[in-house]
């Protein structure tokens, strides 16, 4: 809650043209938002800085300060462990040389002392807004940059995750000798700066370094730098944008049902096919819509029976569906004509906007957006794909599946729409409900596709390929709403300095830091990717296993040595777990798979198990049973199992049909996953794949090429359910100490 004090102390720092406060204007607010400081006092003469040295006790430090003095340490502002008057007076002396016309005053502080120092402060990131940090601090902070960042406004159990999530985190414990840090406060503290940074848009930074534990296990802010900015009250306002059941999010809804089912669509630039590309007309046409479809051309003549129209108010009614395919420049005119037609559902394929980088496509996406809303239009693009929606027989690129699924996509990219779609339906099966590129975002942007697909009965599952975004703290609430209802899959690219530069160059869109996108996940819930195929194994592994992967104990059943040893380290990369088995359980598996050419520990190193079907069936209903094994994975080897022959195929055929029809029978229920493992180059093992992957996939089995990308899959879907269950646990705060989000 804003205090009068504190915006008095902005408002004048306003005045005097400062872009940041002193120290002792930054200590002053972080008091007044319960953040604990060292007791200090301005003193502006030598014998004021010998009356309060004798108040305060020695040792002492003694800074100068101005509203120009932000980096005092580097200009040697700064003398520490003063000891005696003649100390203090032979500082002060230096200090006012030294800051010559920037000197204003000195600050005399008692020596603060204690052997742990942390970093804690608030950015303002252009796209979420004010973002909490905390961290390793003193001169290691830059060094080892050892953070955790949270997006505001934070909730206790996400500022307690963060003295978790840092490298350093033992070091908030009993520590040579010094007590226990105050984790109560130091929440406090990380809840004040969020307050601070939500109360206040001007404020765009904070930096508390160093925060120093006192051996009691308190807290004290010994530096403090606050810097302002211009307050964007249109982007952050007080915080998080709210518009839930809000006027225009229904429209937005409603208008975006309509194109997504539409029944009339007018193609503007629409022209007969040619030879590299069928044109949107074409595409359209070719994949089966059955409504109404009117090409809009005046230079194009008739073509296999097509009537041509030469412009918008020729058509004889307005359409559900406006794809605009014409030149970047000739744009601005096609939508004053949709405006005045009525036409106001958009889709705008057209790319040379804002995009290029360049100044004319910059001047031109502004003046078509002043057209848009101003015309009341709902826009899907520029520079964009558009809209797949196989029910509805709507594709604008020339190859996808026809058959719907449960799974829909966001995509700011048009190829990385296209890819992925087809990706996932030819691997695995997995097939669209809907899919929507949306390139440069003029009027809708992702933050409104994905309420639609929210409040959409036939998404289950929703993918996501972004590279910026407009309206981050909506997107940070939609997600976080979302994910406990249906999983979001989120491929973020440009998180690194050479990807954010891609990325500007791409869409114009502004990437946020990597550590702030690390946040964001955390707090909603999002599964990170890292690319389209490591989306789609995700999505397979999302789709197949749902809320059955609760725990991360795992075991892996295959045959070879090397291989168990290998997934071992894998799981550890991702937060798996391969347990050893206890020795009741030990002795019990080794009875029925027994000990010859067997290693039956974990991994399970097993010839007997694949040999021999019911001693597999066997082997994972005493695993299930036991209690010690969340997770199954079988590695089946096809070198080997594509050797016996059968009449029904190849044995590996007749082991996926096992698993397909009975493996979760034996598992009771527990998560099954399958590796193909095949490494000679065969021809005959490879024609065996795809027969074998269809027969474990039709039995709900996801099937992976090697086991890394197994379980790294598997991970997030825990990691996923394991997010879902926090979310649904009340927290008591009796209990606060703990919790462990890390």
């Amino acid at each position: 809650m804003k205090t009068a004090k504190a915006s008095e102390v902005i408002d004048r720092v306003r005045r005097e043209g400062r872009s940041s406060l002193t120290e002792a204007e930054s200590k002053s607010l972080l008091s007044l938002y319960g953040i604990p400081v060292v007791d200090e006092v301005i003193v502006l003469n030598e014998d004021d800085a010998i009356i309060q040295s004798r108040r305060m006790g020695f040792p002492v430090v003694l800074k100068g300060i101005g509203p120009r003095l932000t980096h005092k340490t580097e200009r040697g502002l700064v003398k520490a462990n003063l000891k005696c008057y003649d100390e203090v007076l032979l500082a002060f002396k230096h200090i006012k040389t030294a800051a010559g016309d920037d000197w204003e005053a000195c600050l005399i502080q008692p020596l603060v002392k204690g052997s742990r120092e942390f970093v804690a402060g608030m950015i303002r990131d252009p796209q979420f807004g004010p973002s909490v940090m905390f961290g390793l601090g003193g001169i290691y902070t830059e060094a080892l940059s050892d953070v955790a960042f949270r997006i505001a406004p934070l909730d206790e159990i996400q500022a307690r995750a963060m003295l978790d999530e840092i490298k350093a985190c033992k070091l908030l414990g009993a520590f040579r000798g010094e007590a226990e840090v105050n984790k109560k406060q130091l929440v406090q503290i990380l809840k004040g700066l969020s307050s601070l940074g939500m109360d206040y848009p001007e404020i765009r930074e904070i930096d508390i370094n160093p925060f120093i534990v006192m051996p009691n296990g308190s807290m004290k802010a010994v530096d403090a730098l606050m810097i302002l900015d211009e307050a964007d009250e249109t982007l952050l306002g007080n915080g998080l944008t709210d518009d839930r059941g809000s006027e225009r999010e229904k429209q937005i809804r409603a208008a975006l049902d309509v194109m997504m089912h539409a029944q009339s669509i007018a193609v503007l630039g629409a022209t007969p096919p040619r030879p590299n590309f069928p044109g949107i007309f074409e595409c359209v046409r070719r994949f089966g819509f059955s409504g109404r479809l009117y090409p809009v051309n005046p230079k194009a003549k008739n073509y296999d029976g097509v009537t041509f129209y030469p412009s918008m108010s020729s058509l004889p009614e307005r359409v559900d569906l406006v794809i605009i395919s014409i030149p970047a420049p000739l744009v601005p005119d096609a939508l004053r004509e949709c405006a005045a037609t009525g036409n106001r559902n958009i889709h705008i394929f057209s790319a040379g906007f804002k995009e290029t980088g360049e100044k004319e496509g910059i001047r031109l996406q502004a003046e078509i957006e002043t057209i848009a809303r101003e015309g009341g239009l709902h826009v899907v693009g520029p520079n964009c794909m558009g809209f797949y929606v196989p029910a509805s027989r709507m594709l604008t690129w020339t190859d996808a599946s026809a058959e719907s699924g449960p799974v829909s996509m966001v995509s700011q990219s048009g190829g990385n729409a296209q890819d992925f779609t087809h990706y996932i339906s030819s691997t695995y099966g997995i097939h669209f409900s809907k899919c929507i590129s949306f390139g440069n975002a003029l009027t809708l942007d992702s933050t409104d596709f994905i309420d639609c697909l929210a409040h959409d009965e036939e998404t289950k599952i929703i993918t996501m390929y972004l590279e910026g975004v407009k309206d981050g703290p909506r997107l940070l609430r939609q997600i976080r709403e979302i994910s406990l209802k249906k999983p979001v899959i989120l491929y973020k690219s440009g998180l690194t300095e050479s990807g954010a530069r891609a990325v500007s160059s791409h869409t114009g869109s502004m990437a946020g830091g990597e550590k702030i996108w690390k946040a964001f996940f955390r707090q909603t819930g999002a599964i990170p990717v890292d690319s389209i195929e490591e989306m789609a194994d995700v999505t397979l592994a999302v789709n197949h296993l749902g809320g059955a992967a609760h725990g991360r104990k795992t075991t892996v059943i295959g045959i070879g040595g090397g291989n168990g040893v290998a997934v071992a380290d894998s799981c550890a990369r991702v937060g798996l777990e391969l347990p050893a088995f206890s020795p009741d359980l030990t002795s019990t598996l080794r009875k029925s798979i027994g000990i010859d050419g067997s290693m039956v520990r974990n991994p399970i190193d097993s010839v007997i198990a694949f040999a021999s079907l019911p001693v597999m069936g066997e082997t994972l209903e005493l695993l299930a049973r036991s209690g010690e094994i969340d997770n199954f994975i079988i590695s089946m080897s096809l070198d080997w199992l594509t050797l016996k022959k059968e009449k029904s195929g190849t044995y590996a055929e007749t082991i996926a049909s096992f698993l397909a029809e009975e493996g979760r029978k034996h598992t009771q229920g527990k998560p099954l996953i399958a590796v193909l493992r095949q490494y000679q180059p065969d021809p005959a093992i490879r024609e065996c794949i795809p027969l074998v992957e269809k027969i474990l996939l039709s039995g709900g089995i996801p099937v992976y090429k090697n086991l890394p990308q197994a379980v790294s899959a598997l991970s997030r879907v825990v990691a996923y359910n394991e997010f879902c269950k926090r979310a649904c646990t009340p927290h008591d705060s009796r209990d606060e100490d703990k919790i462990s989000l890390a």
